[in-house]
């Protein structure tokens, strides 16, 4: 007579076949550009660290200046999410890092460094309200 273990075993193929399936479909749609980015998990979960908003002021607005601002925010691993933005400023970065302390290192690196910072502002987040990556499609 069959077990409850013996059933699962039974229907693990299944299992495997619908989960290759899902991952098929979901590396179908990346190469497609219909998903961008698959980063919906909670970080709470796997590392403790610090979410910064900061607001950044350029001094120049040249292109080629702006260019490298970009390029170096894009290269930078601490930099999530970052937005050229209308308004009072030029840009706002989402930065995540482990601690104050590594927040003042990539401060250090990234954004005293550019002789084109003017200004910047961080704000760190104490409470996460809400987070919704999806889109309506």
């Amino acid at each position: 007579m069959p077990t409850a273990l013996h059933k699962n075993r039974q229907s693990l193929p299944n299992s495997r076949f619908l989960g290759l399936y899902r991952i098929r479909r979901l590396k179908k749609f990346h190469a497609e550009d219909v998903i961008v980015d698959m980063s919906a998990l909670d970080p709470k979960t796997f590392c403790k660290s610090i979410t910064v908003v900061v607001t950044v002021e350029l001094d120049c607005e040249r292109l080629e200046l702006v260019n490298h601002f970009k390029r170096a925010m894009h290269a930078a691993r601490e930099v999530k999410q970052c937005y050229m933005v209308t308004g009072e400023v030029d840009f706002v970065l989402i930065v995540t890092v482990e601690d104050v302390e590594a927040f003042y290192v990539f401060v250090k690196k990234k954004l005293y460094s550019d002789s084109n910072v003017r200004k910047f502002n961080s704000m760190i987040n104490i409470d996460l309200v809400k987070f919704e990556p999806r889109t309506t499609v």
